[in-house]
């Protein structure tokens, strides 16, 4: 099947497919929105439909990233600033401001629920929060989205990826995973070098997960588990799905309907565990594994 090949935007890694969700989210409101869909190779990569080019996706992007940044789900206007942790009486606020605006606004949905809190009584956020201590999350985000480029969009998207950029990372690149730690040196003496054409893509692609209110825990959509041990699935396709067809697989891939995968276009179902570590509470996924494949 013919289409644009994304070869950078691995859907083993959670990143790269997270990012590739980000490519289809770009252009909702448009009035093409590309199919998406994943190659049929050992490592799969995201395809679009061949109507919408590499130069497309990265002008659609760098046009985005701008609104993003100035929408309530980022620029809060709230305390603590550049996080989620809100108070209590805060969530609704921030809720309700990003449904007031134009973009972003599945952002906020996707991070935190109301009802949902911690120990401590804020804000309990999403099982995709990988940050902790002074890496804020929100200020990543605004970090990312102001400082990515349109070359830092083409090597995201075609590969490989370079990691080269002193940009900040939400931690969702298996590669973070302590599994990957082949330094002969101490890392954590070493500023963590990323691809922020990738995470800017992925900004966008994490709010087609939306989270929901539980008592002492915050439901995230493809998550499971604790939150200190917890893990995460998604599924990856072979036959081109809409911006409406994708949520829906999204939403059914945890279901135990095997049987109905292969009808639906699922090739294989993938699985990281999440871990956090004792010391901050940092998060990373492990190393991916296939947990159903219709091979």
């Amino acid at each position: 099947m013919t289409g644009t090949h994304l070869t950078g935007l691995e859907g083993t890694n959670p990143l790269g497919f997270f990012a590739a969700l980000g490519v289809q989210v770009a252009f909702e409101g448009s009035s093409k929105v590309p199919r998406l869909w994943w190659s049929d190779d050992v490592v799969p990569h995201a395809v679009v439909d061949d109507s919408c080019s590499l130069d497309d996706i990265t002008e659609r992007a760098m046009e985005l990233f701008p609104v993003w940044l100035e929408s309530p789900a980022i620029t809060t206007g709230l305390e603590p600033s550049g996080d989620v942790k809100f108070k209590e009486k805060d969530i609704v606020t921030y809720l309700s401001k990003s449904r007031g605006g134009a973009s972003g606004i599945y952002l906020a949905a996707s991070l935190i629920a109301e009802g949902s809190l911690d120990n401590s009584g804020v804000a309990k956020p999403t099982d995709l929060y990988f940050t902790a201590g002074q890496q804020k999350f929100l200020k990543i985000v605004t970090e990312v989205l102001a400082g990515v480029t349109n070359e830092d969009l083409i090597i995201g998207l075609a590969g490989p990826w370079s990691y080269q950029s002193k940009l900040g990372s939400l931690m969702w690149d298996v590669t973070d995973d302590s599994n990957y730690a082949l330094s002969a040196s101490d890392p954590s003496k070493c500023k963590k070098l990323t691809n922020p054409g990738v995470e800017a893509l992925a900004i966008l692609g994490i709010s087609r997960y939306p989270v929901f209110g539980s008592s002492g825990r915050t439901l995230t959509l493809g998550a499971s588990g604790s939150w200190k041990r917890g893990s995460f699935v998604w599924p990856l396709w072979t036959k081109p799905g809409s911006h409406r067809v994708v949520p829906s697989l999204l939403a059914h891939v945890p279901s135990e309907q095997t049987d109905l995968f292969w009808a639906w276009g699922i090739k294989r179902v993938m699985r990281s565990v999440i871990r956090r570590s004792d010391q901050g509470g940092y998060g990373t996924f492990g190393p991916p594994e296939v947990l159903w494949s219709r091979e």
